[in-house]
């Protein structure tokens, strides 16, 4: 879905990550530019670290990744944060989570990065059942093979009861990526043991 077109007052770019600007259907995060205190924000609230990372030049740096769409519509990817960097390639955690979510079984899920020394990093997807539900492993791969790309196909699916939430549902991907490498950090300290 569209999240529209600028509104007056403001300018919009999509650009990469030298700051350069995208072409239509390309991803790209999305920067604007307007009036401080009137159709930007001024900065964040007693945390100027965050505001410099954020606001460079007059460019506000949302840190969304977007595409131009041919009909003049901006159009939502992921959140810059919630990429995975797969081969080389960036991968958006939404779309895997998207056709996951397509399983009949399943309620939710979380699609993150996790270290892997050949492709950059894996995906791994935490999925909740719906009540009552119980699907494997092979399951959701296969269901993945059928509606994605090889390269964003899941390397890892976990059952989990519940994901981490905010208090306004938003789930915290940040505490499964920290999680996550406690896991690994622990594994490779025990191999070392050996």
């Amino acid at each position: 879905m569209s999240i529209g077109w600028p509104t007056l007052g403001v300018e919009v770019k999509v650009v990469d990550d030298r700051g350069l600007e995208m072409p239509l259907g390309a991803t790209g995060e999305l920067i604007v530019r307007g009036t401080p205190g009137w159709t930007l924000m001024k900065g964040y609230f007693k945390n100027p670290q965050a505001t410099a990372e954020a606001i460079r030049g007059d460019w506000f740096y949302t840190g969304d990744n977007v595409q131009w769409g041919e009909d003049g519509f901006l159009y939502f990817v992921d959140r810059r944060k919630d990429m995975i960097k797969r081969a080389g390639e960036n991968v958006p955690a939404a779309e895997v989570e998207a056709v996951v979510n397509q399983h009949p079984k399943v309620l939710e899920s979380a699609a993150i990065g996790v270290p892997d020394e050949m492709r950059d990093e894996a995906i791994k997807v935490f999925v909740v059942l719906k009540g009552g539900e119980r699907a494997t492993e092979e399951e959701m791969v296969e269901h993945c093979r059928q509606h994605l790309m090889k390269l964003k196909v899941p390397s890892f699916i976990e059952f989990v009861e519940d994901l981490p939430k905010t208090s306004v549902g938003k789930i915290q991907k940040h505490i499964l990526k920290r999680v996550e490498l406690e896991k690994i950090s622990h594994a490779r300290q025990d191999g070392k043991l050996i």
